[in-house]
């Protein structure tokens, strides 16, 4: 059996003799998996208490195999839940199951049956809003514990995008703190006088003093040593009938095609019709009524970043280095695949609409060399994946085709190449438009991680 490092036997003693609700804020790749998994066998053989464990769906396999391992469980002992809740189920000693699944049975899993902790990877996926549904299911599983709890949330980004992304942990952890959403928001949000919209945030020492009482913090830094990675921003052009459309539409609020007409005079819409238009112009949405599918509106033309990235692919190819790509729109990534393949890359894509058993069978081809190209959504791929290897060949290059809002995806994403210690620097490359939306989204995320790095010791701010 494999053995924990010193600093995860640290952090087991901690979560297992001292603080049985704690944040588990280990960076991707500082090895928080094998430590709760230890910990589960020892809340069992020690207090004969069974632990759900919560998790994005495409981890399940992986975190099946892993609690086999650590724990050392027998078979049966470990299930994944993924259908109806049966009797099998209430007899595990660990149960595995998704967030939404977790949402529809948490009331039917009473503490009668045992269940009195519950250990969430990923947390920032699933639980940043303390409205939600699946939020206030969590928190009527944990007052039904409340004496006996465990609750050991995991998550290198706690803080994901603003303040109240915090307050269910806190809430669960210590209700003393806030109360209740309000009070926190009082606490923490600058509210503009006229229009009451948040603008700003304050007092966020005293939001890292609280989260650094409650959590287990482990940098990649600390156990891996320096984090070396070269980060390019790239810069391509539109084509000219590309630029016409993005300009025109920014300019107007209003594109009018040959089919219909696009209106862009609500902003979330228009927010959304001008990165279509960046980013897949070929493959624009059919706006006519009660019609599907797309519609090109620069016939002849590829995309700028589109042909940048072939470029790429053909060089990667050329060098015999596998790759990472992401791009934040599902059509972008099915043009980036076929763009992949005419390179001569053996590429697959992970995104929302793949399958779990898919999603497993890609992610092993990709670390046994099968594959040497992933293209996917950073929302879905910065969640686990080991990607750091490719057969025996170290990943050198992630690509960012089209960013997210959200400063955590871009980390998170670039982290499955750094699962340890690194024996070359990895190259980031980030392509954006001239003169585009990409500057504001750039802008955005950047801020959003400056203010991530005043609540959160070690997080970076975005390096442009």
């Amino acid at each position: 059996m494999p053995q924990l490092r010193q600093d995860q036997i640290q952090d087991l003693g901690r979560l297992f003799y001292k603080e049985r609700r704690c944040i588990h804020r280990g960076e991707p790749g500082t090895g928080k998996t094998p430590t709760i998994c230890v910990l589960q066998r020892a809340r069992w053989d020690r207090h004969g208490h069974r632990t759900i464990w919560l998790m994005p769906m495409k981890l399940t396999e992986k975190n099946l195999d892993e609690a086999r391992l650590w724990g050392e469980w027998a078979p049966g002992e470990v299930e994944i839940l993924d259908g109806p809740l049966e009797p099998r189920h209430l007899q595990a000693k660990v149960l595995i199951m998704g967030f939404t699944r977790f949402e529809l049975v948490a009331d039917q899993i009473t503490p009668d049956h045992g269940f009195y902790a519950i250990d969430i990877d990923e947390w920032h996926k699933a639980f940043g809003g303390h409205e939600s549904k699946r939020t206030q299911a969590l928190y009527r599983w944990c007052a039904a514990r409340r004496d006996q709890l465990w609750f050991v949330p995991m998550t290198g980004t706690n803080y994901n995008g603003r303040p109240d992304t915090t307050y269910p942990a806190i809430q669960i952890i210590e209700p003393r703190y806030y109360g209740t959403l309000e009070a926190f928001k009082m606490m923490h949000d600058i509210l503009d006088p006229w229009s009451r919209k948040v603008v700003g945030h304050d007092n966020l020492d005293r939001l890292q003093s609280i989260l650094d009482k409650h959590s287990i913090q482990r940098l990649w830094t600390d156990v891996h040593g320096p984090e070396e990675i070269v980060v390019e921003v790239g810069r391509s052009r539109m084509n000219p009938r590309q630029r016409k459309a993005y300009d025109t539409f920014r300019e107007t609020a209003l594109l009018e095609l040959e089919q219909f007409f696009v209106d862009g005079t609500k902003p979330g819409v228009a927010f959304t019709r001008a990165r279509q238009i960046m980013e897949h112009p070929n493959l624009f949405p059919n706006l006519l009524e009660g019609e599907s599918g797309t519609v090109d509106i620069c016939p002849g033309e590829v995309p700028g970043k589109l042909e940048d990235f072939a470029d790429d692919c053909e060089e990667m190819t050329s060098l015999g280095r596998p790759m990472l790509a992401y791009a934040a729109l599902v059509p972008q990534q099915h043009q980036m695949l076929e763009v992949a393949k005419a390179a001569g890359r053996r590429a697959a894509i992970i995104n929302g609409s793949v399958t779990r058993k898919q999603v497993g069978i890609i992610d092993r081809a990709f670390q046994q060399g099968q594959l040497d190209t992933i293209i996917g959504s950073p929302q879905v791929a910065d969640c686990g994946f080991n990607w750091q290897f490719c057969g025996g060949k170290e990943v050198c290059d992630v690509f960012f085709v089209s960013m997210d809002y959200q400063d955590t995806a871009f980390f998170q994403a670039y982290k499955r190449a750094m699962r340890k210690a690194r024996q070359s620097a990895l190259r980031i490359k980030i392509s954006t438009y001239i003169d585009s939306m990409d500057q504001h989204i750039m802008r955005l995320t950047k801020r959003k991680s400056q203010d991530a790095a005043r609540v959160e010791r070690g997080r970076t701010v975005m390096p442009w």
